[in-house]
């Protein structure tokens, strides 16, 4: 029989993970957390009364861990079979997104140990940052380094003081995420930093971001938000996907494969939030921000909600924010319909009405967000050319970028205006 894992909320033990007859994650609380005047549930999917829906839990903390090929390279490094969710956890769950973390020990987690931290020299970064598919991989896993980000795109948490940057060991929190050069899509650090900062200027709240150079390329460096610096000690803040809060497995992030659609998250944040209206209006504004720069891979897992110490959730910060019109080999599909559009090109006036009645708006609200944030994206093109050219030098993608989000918001405002007539 299988040991379990343990799972922690900071120094306090949440609850046991175990593997069923069919090989699947099974979780329960603990007692001793649903006998606390401050426990709260994990997940919207995971509720105190231990209602859970089927393979909720599964999908839960499945949900934790990477995809693709970052998971296949992981994988083939520690020797664990690639569908293996509950090995790879136990070896890689010690800092996860959010504030949870998996061990092996149900003793609780001292915030009194020293924190680990190995300082990465500007050659191992540079290598890294070139493209050489596999960083998390060489890293994580390997000598007490516990790391987990989910996703596809290969990315590494780190700890960063000043211009140093290190990997934290054992079960020490990281403060922020390095994101390298694709080998398929080029200048992608760059892509995701004007896109982002693009959005912070129109008004939209992100995570922040920069380029950090090496003597290669380029690399992203992303503060997180689920970090908060406390009596000088780092605190992981509790959050978690919509996949997870819905109970879905991340491979099926993508609407059409079964994944979240904006009804869904919308009745998320309606039930949820804490601050409902304004996170809706947020909601709102980052679907059509997205369809006005042309970023199709907004999906489910692009999206978050981030719990307060009374454990009322908000929407999180954006972050993935990157215009995939700019890599033809990529489908301009978009990851959740749009009022029943899947095409961003076909976008008409009948298809906001659709996104106002997924959302619960009067038309008049979605009418005047695109409008509104049409005109600010025009409008803060060139500030954020010129923010972007002073903070990080030149890039190709100070041209590129402004060429075609202009025509993506010019094809959108013709179509909408032609449904109108």
């Amino acid at each position: 029989m299988q040991d379990p894992l343990y799972v922690h909320f900071r120094d306090r033990f949440v609850g046991v993970i175990t593997l069923n007859a069919s090989g699947s994650m099974q979780f329960r609380y603990d007692q001793s957390w649903l006998e606390r005047s401050d426990c709260f549930p994990i997940s919207l999917s995971l509720p105190l009364d231990r209602s859970i829906e089927d393979a909720a839990d599964n999908h839960f903390f499945a949900n934790l861990l990477p995809e693709g090929m970052v998971r296949e390279q992981i994988c083939r490094s520690l020797k664990i079979s690639q569908d293996n969710d509950f090995e790879l956890l136990k070896a890689i769950g010690g800092d996860c997104a959010g504030a949870l973390t998996i061990t092996t020990s149900d003793s609780p987690l001292s915030h009194e140990q020293s924190p680990q931290y190995e300082p990465v020299s500007e050659e191992q970064l540079a290598h890294w940052s070139a493209g050489t598919s596999g960083a998390f991989s060489t890293v994580t896993g390997q000598n007490a380094v516990r790391l987990s980000l989910a996703g596809a795109q290969d990315k590494l948490p780190v700890y960063v003081n000043g211009d140093q940057i290190f990997i934290p060991g054992a079960n020490t929190p990281s403060t922020h995420i390095l994101k390298f050069t694709s080998p398929h899509f080029s200048h992608l650090p760059e892509n995701e930093t004007f896109i982002t900062l693009l959005a912070q200027e129109v008004g939209l709240p992100v995570v922040e971001v920069r380029i950090r150079r090496t003597a290669k390329a380029a690399v992203t460096l992303i503060t997180r938000y689920d970090r908060r610096q406390d009596s000088g000690q780092w605190l992981r803040l509790h959050q978690e996907d919509f996949c997870q809060a819905l109970g879905i497995r991340a491979s099926q992030k993508y609407e059409k494969e079964g994944g979240p659609n904006l009804r869904q998250c919308a009745e998320i944040i309606r039930q949820h939030a804490a601050y409902p209206l304004a996170d809706l209006q947020k909601l709102l504004q980052w679907t059509l921000f997205n369809l006005l720069v042309g970023n199709a891979d907004a999906h489910g897992k692009n999206l978050s909600m981030l719990y307060s110490s009374s454990g009322s959730p908000v929407l999180a910060p954006f972050y993935d924010l990157v215009c995939t019109r700019n890599y033809r080999t990529i489908s301009r599909e978009m990851a959740m319909n749009l009022g029943g559009a899947w095409n961003p090109d076909l976008v008409t006036t009948k298809h906001l009405e659709g996104l106002a009645k997924d959302f619960g708006f009067r038309f008049s609200i979605v009418s005047d967000n695109v409008s509104q944030l049409t005109m600010r994206i025009l409008d803060s093109l060139p500030a954020v050319v010129e923010k972007y050219g002073s903070q990080f030098g030149k890039s190709s993608v100070l041209e590129r970028l402004p060429i075609v989000i202009h025509k993506i918001v010019r094809r959108i405002g013709t179509q909408i205006s032609q449904a109108n007539h």
